[in-house]
Order: C-alpha cells, then structure tokens, then sequence
C-alpha cells in the first residue's frame, strides 16, 4: 500500500476548544486518506537531518491553529490563536522537504495557508466580515463544532472539479484567516462569493490545497472524498512515473 505522511497535531486541547476541535478531527482526515487507498504514518517530530520525504509517496497538510505571521511578513493580531513555533516548525519543514523531494502534498485548511507561505503568498490575519460566513457558525452540527456552510465556484479544469463533477459544491469552514496574495505558481481552483480563493493547485496537480474542512461531518461522502481522490490519482501517477512497468 502506498505510504504519505501527515505532521501530527502538537498544540494542548484543552487549552481552547478549537484547538480541541482540530485535535478531534485530525483522526477524520486520516480516516479519509485511509478511504482513498493511502497508508498514512503520523510524523511527531521535525528533524532536518533525518527526516526522508523520499521515503513517502506524498504528505498530507491537516488543520489547526494560526501560523506565526513573521513566516509571510504580517503583523500580529489579537485575534491570532494556538501560535506555536514547534507545530510551525514541523508543518514547514516537513511541507519544504516534500516538496524538494517533489512527492504531491495535500493541503486542507491551514494546510492551504501553510502552503501558500512556502510559495511566497501571504495571508489575512483576520478576514472583515462579508456576506460570506467564513468562520464558525451560529449552532454545532452532530460533530459539535459550528461549521459555517457556504458554496465556491469551481474552476473547470481543476483536479478538484474533476473529483467533484460539479462546477459548485457546499463547504464546511472554520477558519479566520485567508490568503491574502496567492503564492507564485500556484492556480485558484475554488473562490467563495465574496471572491476569497478557497482552493488552489499547482498546473502539474502537484499541489492541492482546500481552505475547508472535507472532513466535517454532515458533508456529502463524495465531497468529503473528492480532495484525497484527487490527490491519490496524483501520488499514484507519480509513482507510475517512478516505478515504470508497475
């Protein structure tokens, strides 16, 4: 079975719940990847010296808190939360490593943002309110996180409007944040009414990244698939490319 990686979650949830949310749901994202076929190993630590992108077929970007604003030249914000500079080192480093390596990485939320930084974009410390509800709801679903649902348009030729077979599709958002520039090289694939980027790519599929949470319960099953699909079919092509005569 195909092995990717995925960083763990290192922040203490009882210190905020939505640290706790991100805690919890971290085991859905995993259950996802599992779904599309993937071996995941949960990598706890970040060692530049030891660490084998190499090893891996490709990595796997969850969610969680705010990344330190220094890393994309922001400013710091009241509003920031769960700022830690070893979740930060270990979701950069091992994101940077992956793709020297040039495995595909997935990204879904902060992940996105993540991936963003490393190309050079920036981000919104704290995005204004618009018509679009971005961050958690009014009521918690089954779940118990308030998930703010909102449709994204769809670019036609994206991987994730393949996986998807639609040029719209509901999400599940939790986030404050949002990108602000979008990174060198990378494509918006899916942009909210308000016209926040909520997807992108790389044009080679290398890198695919959602701003929202597939793994939120009360999302349809193949909407909650359609980013590991999409990603899977690069990881496995990529291994074509690797292995000939597999």
């Amino acid at each position: 079975m195909t092995t990717i990686a995925i960083p763990a979650r290192l922040s203490d949830g009882a210190v905020d719940p939505r640290i706790e949310e991100a805690n919890r749901i971290f085991a859905d994202v995993v259950h996802l990847a599992e779904a599309a076929g993937l071996e995941v190993e949960v990598v706890e630590t970040w060692d530049a010296a030891s660490f084998d992108a190499g090893r891996y077929a490709g990595l796997i970007l969850p969610g969680g808190g705010d990344i330190d604003p220094a890393q994309y030249g922001g400013e710091a914000s009241d509003e920031l939360y769960d700022v830690n500079p070893v979740q930060d080192e270990l979701d950069f480093g091992i994101a940077r490593a992956a793709l020297a390596a040039g495995i595909p990485v997935l990204g879904i939320c902060r992940g996105l943002q993540v991936l963003n930084v490393i190309h050079g974009g920036t981000l919104v410390e704290d995005l204004p309110e618009t018509e679009v509800e971005h961050g958690e709801g009014p009521a918690a679903g089954a779940d118990g996180i308030a998930w703010a649902w909102h449709p994204v348009a769809l670019q036609a030729d994206s991987a994730l409007a393949e996986a998807v077979g639609a040029d719209r599709m509901p999400v599940a958002s939790g986030h404050h944040q949002g990108i602000g520039a979008l990174g060198d090289g990378l494509v918006a694939t899916a942009v909210a009414e308000d016209g926040l980027v909520e997807a992108f790519e790389r044009p080679d599929r290398s890198v695919i990244a959602v701003q929202w949470h597939p793994e939120a319960l009360g999302t349809p099953p193949e909407l909650a698939a359609a980013p590991f699909t999409a990603f899977a079919a690069r990881v496995r092509a990529e291994e074509q490319v690797t292995t000939p005569g597999r």
